[in-house]
């Protein structure tokens, strides 16, 4: 057998092997990095050495031709690549989106300084940070002063013989690659999240599709048309190199196995010679510093976030936004996709889906971008060489064959999707089925306002023992810190944290309704003991009832129907003659919102249900905080957050208890440096904030576990 057909049989074995064992698996990722690694250990010196002396053997007039007509074929894979990339669009099934809140909308993504990336202050520097572009500006720079030089033999054979010796040290790692890809395939089928899986399934689809559309079809028939390689010798000499790549999801390490490749193809139809063989160790290292397809994919998964979040991306918009990201590609996909879902004003915390996913589509990525390598190595060498010239009859073959090809393999998609995808909205039944984020003892029960008579005076600690109830008034309709789900149970961060202050207490809990206005009323009337349900703190509230340390920080925005997002820019809101916002208690950023904005008014309702219950569009949108209103809008999905993250404004949290009640203030005081010091706050905040695990997660599936049942 061939060494590609013994990596396909090593990573489908790898695959049952993972589904077999699952999680028990995880350890041979050990050995699949160990493989990596070996395999990495020689690219940075073969690039600097391969680069340098192929350039140094060139003349200024072939480097220049180099250039310009790779250049030239660069230019024409980026454009089919874009407007290819946006068909993937219409294979999308019906979908409305929900999401809970993400810490990544407070926080730029890490940056990266493009010219450390680009310019080698530090050769050194670059090459221990394997800063890529910088690396080959350095050779490039180096193997162009060589050209003049004319005692550079000495130089260059030492160096030519080093490229043979990093050659064959790769070849020897190469023998290795079973075992390797078989390791990394089995920990990654038993370690990956099924649920997330699902999640992203029609991206995954979408992804695999433009994978194949251009790794298969457009980047082979591109070289086909312009030189005489036949279209089987173009997409399967090259096959080990492409396999590996998808099999270890790295595009860097198959690079001399492309170089070889690409002067196998040239003696294959006996048109090889030195220059072809020099070309592939010039073209190859210098191409890999710039997009390739593989990189612009992440077009692909911004297609998706948009029709994620519920919105549809025209082609007039699409096409400087690719544009854009394809420039922006030269540094990192981890800033490109922030960047343009910014742009697009799609939720950042997308962005989590896109890391999450990256550990499949990787792979399908690396493929691709193993192939755009590789043709642009055969199809510049051809040009290099003076054996490029357009086919016309291949050219009207591929031409008339393409639209069939592409629209059969869409039309099939979009099928399979509309049949396998349920497009079904379910998040809202995940916030309904949310109950606690941690287990509690059963004596921490809920009673009604009617079950407990209502004390005349306010109650320290130890009253509240003595009487064996902690009193707590609520809002029950203040998503997500006290809210009745769908079993009509009473849940919440705050109601959560209320049964974990009555445990610590050894009481039990009894729960009182009431209504913003009324909350300090009531407090200081004894009728309850503390105030709960994410209570901003506000300076005329301070006036009425005292605060404990704040709970929680949270960020002010607004929530409106999704198709009048575009009138709460800035600008628009000042062009309309009137706006009327809905706000549930006081916001401190109210006063502020009506002095910038003169033609706002804002006007205090009962509960935030009462907006989005609201059948005849009274209010234009809803003052809420940004961590609440992501939680309605999974339930109404509808509606959609409006914020601005540059100008991101936050507010503290407290719990309220009665002015004058110093002793139990200062206990809750205590009492909430404990929680959070512990780290109890944080589990709740995960877990209802940012819905972590609001979906019950459940074991990794495997055949051992789930079939067999030879293990728990």
């Amino acid at each position: 057998m061939s060494m590609s057909t013994i990596v396909l049989l090593s990573f489908a074995i790898g695959i049952i092997f993972g589904l077999f064992f699952g999680e028990y698996v995880a350890w041979m990722a050990f050995i699949g990095d160990a493989f990596i690694k070996l395999l990495q250990m020689t690219i940075i010196p073969y690039i600097i050495v391969s680069l340098i002396s192929g350039l140094g053997k060139l003349s200024y007039q072939q480097a220049k031709q180099l250039g310009v007509k790779v250049g030239k074929l660069m230019l024409i894979i980026w454009g089919i690549g874009i407007l290819v990339i946006y068909s993937v669009k219409f294979t999308f099934p019906d979908w409305q989106a929900g999401d809970f809140f993400s810490l990544a909308v407070l926080s730029d993504p890490e940056s990266i300084d493009l010219l450390d990336l680009y310019i080698p202050a530090n050769p050194f520097f670059s090459m221990s940070n394997s800063y890529i572009p910088a690396i080959v500006l350095f050779c490039v720079a180096t193997g162009i002063a060589l050209i003049s030089i004319k005692d550079k033999d000495a130089l260059l054979i030492p160096m030519q013989l080093l490229t043979e010796a990093f050659n064959k040290v790769t070849q020897y790692i190469v023998k290795l690659m079973p075992i390797g890809i078989f390791a990394m395939t089995a920990a990654t089928a038993g370690t990956m999240d099924l649920a997330e899986f699902q999640k992203l399934q029609v991206y995954f689809v979408a992804h695999i599709i433009m994978t194949i559309i251009l790794t298969y079809w457009f980047l082979p028939a591109i070289v086909a048309v312009i030189t005489p390689f036949s279209y089987r010798d173009i997409s399967g000499i090259a096959k080990d190199a492409m396999i590996t790549s998808f099999a270890a999801g790295n595009i860097f390490i198959v690079l001399p196995l492309l170089i070889d490749r690409t002067k196998e193809l040239f003696h294959k139809y006996n048109i090889g010679d030195d220059n072809t063989d020099s070309y592939p160790n010039i073209i190859i290292p210098v191409v890999f510093s710039f997009p390739n397809l593989g990189k612009l994919l992440t077009v692909v998964f911004v297609l998706f976030a948009s029709w994620f979040a519920g919105g549809e991306l025209d082609f007039i918009t699409y096409i400087p936004m690719a544009l854009n990201g394809l420039i922006s590609l030269f540094g990192s996909v981890y800033l490109t996709i922030p960047m343009l879902l910014d742009s697009l004003e799609l939720p950042t915390d997308l962005f989590q889906l896109y890391v999450v996913s990256s550990l499949f589509t990787s792979r399908f990525t690396s493929l691709l971008a193993a192939m755009n390598i590789f043709i642009l190595a055969v199809g510049g060498t051809a040009m290099l060489a003076g054996i490029a010239k357009i086919n016309m009859t291949k050219l009207v073959i591929y031409a008339a064959l393409t639209p069939v090809v592409v629209g059969v393999i869409l039309v099939l998609s979009s099928m399979l999707l509309t049949s396998v995808v349920s497009s079904e909205y379910v998040m809202d039944e995940v916030v309904e089925q949310m109950s606690t984020a941690v287990e509690l003892p059963e004596e921490v029960k809920a009673y009604y306002v009617e079950e407990l008579a209502a004390p005349r005076k306010l109650r320290d600690i130890q009253m509240i023992k003595e009487s064996g109830f902690l009193r707590v008034g609520y809002n029950p309709l203040q998503v997500p810190f006290s809210y009745f789900n769908g079993k009509n149970e009473l849940v919440g961060y705050d109601v959560e944290m209320m049964k974990k202050l009555a445990t610590d207490l050894g009481v039990k809990v009894a729960f009182f309704p009431y209504t913003d206005i009324s909350a300090s009323k009531a407090l200081n009337r004894g009728q309850f003991d503390i105030a709960i349900s994410g209570l901003q703190m506000t300076t005329s509230r301070m006036q009425r009832l005292s605060y404990t340390q704040p709970v929680l920080t949270l960020h002010y925005s607004v929530v409106v129907k999704d198709h009048r997002a575009d009138e709460f820019e800035a600008e628009q809101i000042r062009k309309q003659k009137s706006v009327l916002l809905a706000t549930v208690g006081e916001y401190a950023i109210a006063p502020e919102i009506e002095e910038e904005y003169p033609n706002v008014i804002i006007e205090q309702i009962e509960s935030d249900m009462e907006f989005f219950n609201d059948k005849s569009d009274r209010w234009d949108g809803l003052i809420i905080s940004l961590e609440a209103g992501k939680t309605w809008t999974i339930l109404y999905p509808e509606y959609t957050t409006i914020f601005n993250r540059n100008e991101l404004k936050s507010y503290p949290v407290a719990y309220g208890v009665a002015r004058g009640n110093l002793e139990l203030l200062s206990f809750l005081n205590n009492w909430l440096t404990i929680e959070k010091q512990s780290k109890y706050t944080e589990k709740l905040y995960n877990y209802w904030i940012l819905g972590e695990n609001a979906a019950p997660k459940m074991k990794r599936w495997s055949i051992i576990r789930n079939v067999l049942h030879w293990v728990e």
